[in-house]
């Protein structure tokens, strides 16, 4: 490797000591204070700044232009934590969608939505492309009927007095008590479903990951309508199920939470 000139390894050597004199400073420092303790020209330091901002390794704030660190520095320290959620599911979804040549996805609890964090598709002509970080309302998809169903009948009324179910399609349900029903049916099951309620001509399918009791998140199946027969739904139940043990064997717990992988409420 042809070593960088010293013009190069200065301005390395500068970023880094601007990114160091941000972290270390007991408050968000301004220009003229980087300017006064690092030593660097003020050109220099104008254009590192710049660079540093754009990059979202810092960040300034609107009233009298501090800086401090940007989300760009606490994402790559994130990384020393190990690999993402997604990167852990990715290849059991693949395996999945695989083996059924359907569309999979994994789904986390989040508010009163769910939200697909991985997918992986079968090689079908017709297919359900899910998308990474959609939102879906719990009553209205297999996953979120999954995160309702491992709800104490406490949580669920709440839940159900608190939520409007305004239709996302023609078929989205709209009574109270054939959501309970489906709810029950999800408990005693392990198995939950949307009959395109969410998605005109797809059906869903998911079951719950759980670990120790927790519930990790939810796989799921979307799939078209004319593919969901009945001798499907039994083929479509038993890889789903195995899918999830598998995940609930890689997936990190977390002692003390009912739900390790829920974001907020």
């Amino acid at each position: 490797m042809k070593p960088k000139s010293n013009s190069a390894v200065k301005s390395a050597d500068r970023a880094l000591d601007i990114l160091e004199y941000v972290a270390d400073a007991t408050e968000p420092p301004t220009f003229s204070r980087l300017l006064s303790d690092l030593g660097v020209p003020r050109s220099s330091l104008f254009h590192l700044l710049n660079n540093l901002l754009t990059r979202g390794y810092l960040e300034q704030e609107s009233a009298g232009g501090r800086y401090r660190l940007g989300q760009r520095v606490e994402h790559l320290a994130a990384r020393l934590k190990g690999p993402t959620l997604a990167t852990l599911v990715l290849p059991h979804l693949r395996s999945l969608s695989d083996v059924l040549n359907e569309t999979s996805g994994f789904n986390i609890w989040t508010g009163d939505s769910v939200e697909a964090i991985a997918t992986a598709m079968g090689h079908q002509a017709l297919a359900f492309t899910m998308k990474v970080g959609e939102r879906a309302p719990l009553y209205a998809v297999s996953s979120g009927k999954i995160v309702l169903s491992r709800m104490s009948n406490a949580e669920l009324e709440a839940y159900l007095d608190r939520t409007e179910l305004q239709p996302v399609t023609a078929r989205t349900l709209q009574s109270r008590s054939v959501l309970r029903r489906e709810i029950t049916s999800a408990r005693r099951e392990g198995f939950a479903y949307s009959h395109e309620e969410f998605t005109p001509g797809i059906t869903g399918i998911a079951t719950a990951v759980v670990k120790d009791g927790q519930l990790l998140g939810m796989v799921n199946l979307a799939v078209p309508t004319a593919r969901f027969t009945k001798a499907q739904d039994a083929v479509f139940r038993r890889e789903l199920r195995s899918a999830a043990a598998a995940l609930s064997q890689i997936l990190p717990g977390a002692s003390g939470q009912s739900n390790p992988l829920r974001v907020g409420r």
